[in-house]
């Protein structure tokens, strides 16, 4: 059984298909009474599949048993005398005392027929071991929920869990030595990313004991139908150690849909008790670990401290089936819509994103020779606020730090400088020696040409860095180019009928190192070049393009070649080679916008930032050798796309949620892409490129004592990242940069 295909309709959602939930293997029994009033039990298929089927009559429901033949099985079955009809079908009502057993380690369900003919018998269906709990708890609940509605003649889903869990029966044990295919004792010293999982007796540095600090319990949904639910051992990330801790076994982690397109996730315990409980969203940064059969999140209580818990599932299959169930609710709680209705291909694109959450591992960091032959010998350590400048700071520089006003947009240089934006001031920073940056001057007091005060909310360096051109939230129907050399606006492009430009970039990626004057824009549903030559509107109308409503555009990138790619508020990427087209290649998103877009210089490697992740995308089609922007993809062929986010532990070690600012690759002509840079709160963050290529997903940072405005590489290599801070702006080396482990080391006293 697919579950992730089917959840779409599951259980009760899509009424056109008679089957509600299906355990596809078992062996099917009855229980006879002989002359001596013994009980025989006689196998009546030896390899079936049980399901709960809707019939024709409103509120009445089926169990069919089917048998299920193997290759040439059936044809031999006609040679012989006497032959077993195919399936069993009975009426599920209160009646047919429905319970859930043990047999043999096995699960088993048992049952009592209603009909005349065979009324009173004693059946029973044993689940092969390889039916998961996700699939026979959901078998059991549905049969429940069958009864209600026969019983009531109305539907189950305003009824409380309480009245459908009244027909339920107690559970019988028929072996000695009970156990399930299910339930495996938890692997207490187990490792998880070198991070041994241990149990909850911990003691500190002094041998003292103590408890982790566990969040407050949440008020759970009353009403509600339950989606999946599987097995396993629950642990809890303590920050005093590095370490999960284990903080019960046995439980019971459940998906719970309460409305349409919400979701909640809860853990129970043995015995019934809540553990946690939260709604699916997007700051839970899940991360699944086949390596390790376990499923890693973030927990936000309401006074919004951060936890990570672990669950440890008892197999690869529970892990993949469970997985696989998270993914579609997941979009549906960030798409508000049914995932049945996307194409089989598009969904196909999404779980295998999902499914390729890979762990970093931090104990398998190399040595890269070509980077340390690049390094200086002789370069110093510095601080997390190197300042060599002199003590008496020119007036100007001081003037500019104490603007009341904070740093809020980077615009690093090809030449020698990088600009901060603060208020409507510029601050011009020149690259130094030793990695260092030294203010230079302000450019102040933006203004239009009628003297209106411009806060650029878009910079963008144009014509060899002589130029920006600016965007004013205020009138985003027009551009402001900036003489760089006299700190004036001197030009103003009219762009009007996109109700609202939202950025501007230029033509290809490395235009600005030119004279080229015309650049590429886009507004919400709108992609289009810009000429400044033109006379009145600078739009070139024969490369306007107006797509559908449906889209809302919110980045931009080109290549060095011109192309170009748009990304979407809903997590879609679209491909093109030429503007005022339509796309070459268009690929779905999870459903989270995209709110920054880069791309390697020869249009190979896409990578869009999500709020808590980056999506890296490989837009090579292996068949043909053509790149998605040149040629559309199959549509069963959709390019590989590497989902690249913190660990759990190390967000809830940060203690605040994840949020990206847009990642971006080191640039420069003829230079080679090595490393990926973004930020959140105040830690900068950086990926090895090409140990990422090679599924290696490890990745440095560097915390500041203030939060990250924005991040971007020095022009031409990536050993120095340009940090803008909402008061300063610095450089960062990157050998500077540590591993997680090594960052959240607990402290010794």
């Amino acid at each position: 059984m697919n579950v992730f295909r089917s959840l779409g309709g599951l259980i009760w959602g899509n009424s056109s298909n008679p089957e509600l939930v299906q355990i596809s293997s078992g062996q099917f029994y009855v229980y006879k009474s002989t002359s001596t009033r013994q009980r025989t039990k006689e196998c009546i298929y030896i390899d079936s599949m049980a399901t709960i089927r809707r019939t024709s009559q409103a509120h009445q429901f089926v169990l069919a048993i089917n048998r299920v033949f193997e290759e040439g099985e059936e044809s031999l079955q006609q040679d012989e005398e006497q032959e077993l009809d195919d399936e069993k079908v009975f009426l599920i009502d209160e009646a047919m005392r429905f319970k859930r057993g043990l047999s043999a380690g096995a699960t088993t369900f048992t049952w009592v027929s209603l009909s005349t003919e065979n009324a009173g018998l004693e059946y029973e269906f044993v689940c092969d071991e390889e039916s998961t709990v996700f699939t026979v708890n959901n078998f059991e609940i549905t049969v429940y929920q069958c009864m209600y509605e026969r019983k009531h003649q109305k539907s189950h889903f305003s009824a409380e869990e309480a009245d459908i869990m009244k027909f339920q029966i107690s559970p019988t044990i028929t072996a000695a030595e009970p156990k399930t295919s299910t339930k495996h004792t938890p692997q207490t010293s187990a490792t998880n990313k070198g991070k041994s999982v241990s149990t909850n007796k911990n003691k500190d540095d002094d041998g003292d004991a103590y408890q982790i600090e566990k969040p407050a319990l949440r008020d759970v949904p009353t009403v509600y139908d339950g989606v999946a639910e599987a097995e396993g051992e629950l642990n809890l990330y303590d920050p005093r150690t590095n370490l999960f801790m284990t903080q019960a076994e046995n439980v019971r982690c459940q998906l719970l849909r309460t409305t349409n397109f919400t979701y909640w996730l809860v853990v129970l315990a043995k015995d019934g008790k809540q553990q946690l409980a939260q709604p699916l969203e997007p700051r839970m940064n899940p991360v699944f670990s086949q390596a390790n059969r376990s499923f890693i999140w973030n927990y936000f209580d309401e006074q919004h401290n951060v936890y990570s818990w672990l669950i440890r599932f008892p197999t690869d299959g529970v892990l993949s089936e469970f997985q696989s169930v998270y993914g579609q609710c997941m979009y549906e709680t960030l798409n508000q819509q049914s995932w049945s209705k996307i194409s089989t291909e598009d969904q196909e694109y999404m779980i295998k994103t999902y499914q390729d959450d890979v762990e970093a591992n931090e104990n398998d960091e190399e040595e890269e020779e070509e980077e340390e032959e690049e390094e200086h010998s002789n370069d110093d350590d510095q601080s997390e606020y190197e300042d060599d400048e002199e003590e008496d700071e020119e007036e100007e520089q001081v003037s500019f730090k104490q603007d009341p006003s904070k740093n809020s947009l980077l615009a690093v240089g090809y030449k020698d400088r990088s600009f901060v934006v603060r208020g409507n001031k510029i601050g011009v920073f020149k690259h130094a020696d030793r990695e260092r940056l030294d203010f230079s001057t302000t450019i102040k007091n933006i203004a239009d040409s009628k003297g209106k005060e411009i806060n650029p909310s878009r910079v963008v360096l144009h014509e060899q860095d002589r130029s920006m051109v600016l965007m004013d939230p205020r009138n985003l129907d027009t551009a402001y180019k900036m003489d760089l050399e006299y700190g004036k606006v001197v030009e103003e492009w009219s762009m009007p009928g996109t109700s609202g430009v939202i950025n501007l970039i230029g033509d290809s990626k490395y235009s600005h190192l030119t004279d080229n004057k015309t650049m590429v824009g886009h507004s919400h549903n709108a992609m289009f070049r810009v000429d400044p030559r033109l006379s009145g509107s600078k739009i070139a109308q024969a490369e306007f393009k107006q797509y559908a409503k449906g889209n809302d555009f919110t980045s931009i990138v080109t290549t060095d070649n011109g192309s170009v790619a748009l990304a979407g508020s809903k997590g879609e990427v679209k491909l093109f080679n030429v503007i005022g087209k339509n796309a070459k290649t268009a690929l779905p998103g999870i459903g989270d916008p995209i709110i920054g877009i880069d791309v390697t210089g020869n249009g190979r490697y896409v990578i869009a930032t999500c709020k808590t992740y980056l999506m890296l995308i490989d837009v090579l089609n292996p068949e043909n050798k053509k790149l998605g922007f040149d040629a559309s993809f199959p549509a069963k062929d959709k390019p590989k796309c590497i989902k690249l986010q913190l660990r759990p532990e190390h967000v809830a070690a940060m203690k605040q949620a994840v949020s990206f600012t847009p990642a971006r690759f080191n640039t420069g002509q003829n230079e080679e892409e090595k490393t990926i840079v973004t930020s959140t709160g105040s830690y900068v963050i950086t990926w090895n490129f090409r140990r990422v290529k090679n599924g290696h997903y490890e990745y440095q940072i560097k915390q500041y004592g203030d939060d990250v405005v924005d991040n971007n590489f020095k022009y031409g290599q990536d050993r120095s990242i340009i940090v803008a801070l909402p008061n300063d702006v610095t450089a960062l080396p990157r050998r500077n940069m540590t591993s997680p482990t090594e960052a959240f080391k607990p402290k010794k006293a």
